[in-house]
């Protein structure tokens, strides 16, 4: 790659990590002629796919930065920017090709990574229970139980990628791979593989079949089957 690009990329870098979003940037990544050629030819830009632990403040920040070195160096950085939620799994054609094709220029160190991503489903578990004790509050058991394993289901995410880097594509294979790592190994006992499986059968049949019994009982067995796993994935992320 021309010296010119490295240094200047060096200098971007430069800045992002010595501004308020420092703790922020998880990746960031060259993709585009640029990152494939190696070479800056006229009127070209040099694209670059920023992952964030952040939302709007991050995006809102490099924008400002990016705008401000254009400005002063004449440099066309063009970045891209997606979340740390975009990562585990890889859904996005785009984000995968620019992370297994294009030039990595900095990563967050990859149980880092996957702490921080673990963080992320905790607090997105954590709004779906509360929104299922909610609905069980109100008498709309189906919801609270189909929002109820949700929760459940982000909590057993974040555990799976505390160990595994992918994460099964079904529900079914969510809690199967969670069996297989948790249970089977003998850190759970079996009681809770069960009540995971029946869980995924409720929501099932609160989501799709009218004439289930779907009532406070299984809103409530649901519900806390949901507690106890976020409350598991809260202290695998402290250890």
């Amino acid at each position: 790659m021309e010296q010119e690009i490295e240094r200047r990329i060096d200098e971007f870098k430069k800045r992002l990590f010595t501004g308020r979003i420092r703790d922020r940037i998880v990746k960031l990544c060259l993709f585009g002629s640029v990152a494939k050629e190696g070479i800056l030819k006229k009127d070209s830009d040099v694209d670059l796919l920023i992952v964030v632990n952040d939302g709007q403040k991050a995006r809102e920040e490099i924008m400002d930065l990016s705008f401000e070195f254009q400005t002063e160096y004449g440099f066309p950085v063009e970045p891209i920017i997606c979340s740390i939620e975009d990562l585990f799994p890889i859904t996005d054609y785009f984000v995968y090709n620019c992370l297994n094709y294009g030039v990595e220029v900095y990563s967050m160190e990859k149980n880092k990574i996957k702490r921080e991503s673990c963080k992320h489903l905790k607090g997105l578990a954590e709004e779906y229970l509360e929104g299922a004790a909610n609905a069980r509050e109100e008498g709309f058991f189906r919801l609270a139980v189909d929002a109820a394993y949700n929760a459940a289901e982000l909590a057993m995410k974040g555990l799976i990628l505390l160990i595994e880097d992918d994460l099964p594509g079904s529900h079914g294979g969510i809690v199967g791979k969670f069996g297989e790592l948790y249970v089977k190994s003998g850190k759970f006992e079996r009681a809770i593989g069960r009540q995971l499986n029946q869980s995924l059968e409720l929501r099932n049949q609160a989501r799709y079949k009218f004439s289930a019994r779907i009532g406070k009982e299984e809103a409530d067995s649901t519900i806390k089957i949901a507690s106890f796993m976020i409350g598991q994935l809260a202290l695998s992320i402290k250890e």
